[in-house]
């Protein structure tokens, strides 16, 4: 007969240990993901007196000080924090440089050196990717994510002011705008919000009515527009400077 437990860890498939009938007890085996598959193999399709009896105890996790993130190499660092750092960088020869500070040069030649046996469609097509290509993707969308832009407001809104016309009747103000997709910050939502805040006067036409005189008073006179002149994304419904 050939009858035999087997005890497996699940989390990467190694065999703990084999055992078959005897009177010998097995070590003790701890099991590295909390788990373990027990498997009883006989040769026969029906074993006369099947059986086995295994005894476990709960061990307490051991409670060590993690390595600060900044002390780990990038490869050792949580995804999320790993992301969080990548998205700091401004260059593809930075992000480069910070992931392998020994031989960044290399792989970035080897980054960008075509194998055959593996194209992207870059080189399918005859658009070879450089470098600065994917610089200036970054850049783009930097331009087009959270950012100062030109906004057209109407002056009567923006400074409440229902008793006066002016003309124009809009003007361009810098206002933030845009989405806040690869926000860095540590929440669920964020928000695009003005940091740097500075007030401008332009030079406008009021028409105002005359009190008592049929016609209009007109005036050229200065109005103050609020501007933005930095913006930043910050977690929503936080937006403390």
């Amino acid at each position: 007969r050939y009858d035999f437990v087997e005890v497996e860890e699940p989390s990467d498939g190694t065999v703990l240990g084999r055992w078959c009938g005897s009177s010998t007890v097995p070590s003790r085996q701890i099991s590295k993901g909390n788990q373990i598959r027990i498997r009883f193999v006989s040769d026969e399709y029906f074993p006369s007196e099947p059986g086995f009896c295994i005894h476990y105890t709960l061990l307490m996790p051991h409670h060590t000080e993690a390595p600060s993130p900044s002390l780990l190499p990038p490869s050792a660092l949580p995804l999320d924090v790993l992301n969080n750092a990548v998205a700091g960088f401004s260059t593809v020869e930075d992000l480069i440089r910070y992931l392998e500070p020994d031989r960044w040069q290399l792989d970035l030649e080897d980054l960008y050196r075509p194998t055959w046996q593996l194209l992207g469609k870059a080189y399918i097509h005859g658009r070879k990717s450089r470098v600065v290509d994917l610089n200036l993707l970054k850049e783009e969308a930097r331009l087009y994510s959270c950012t100062p832009r030109n906004f057209s407001v109407s002056l009567r809104e923006e400074l409440k002011r229902t008793d006066t016309i002016f003309w124009p009747l809009c003007l361009l103000v810098k206002r933030c705008g845009g989405n806040c997709a690869c926000c860095q910050q540590s929440c669920n939502e964020c928000q695009c919000v003005p940091t740097k805040v500075t007030k401008k006067y332009h030079e406008v036409l009021q028409l105002k009515p005359r009190i008592g005189v049929r016609g209009l008073h007109k005036s050229l006179t200065d109005v103050p527009l609020e501007h933005h002149e930095e913006c930043d994304c910050v977690c929503k419904g936080n937006t403390e400077g």
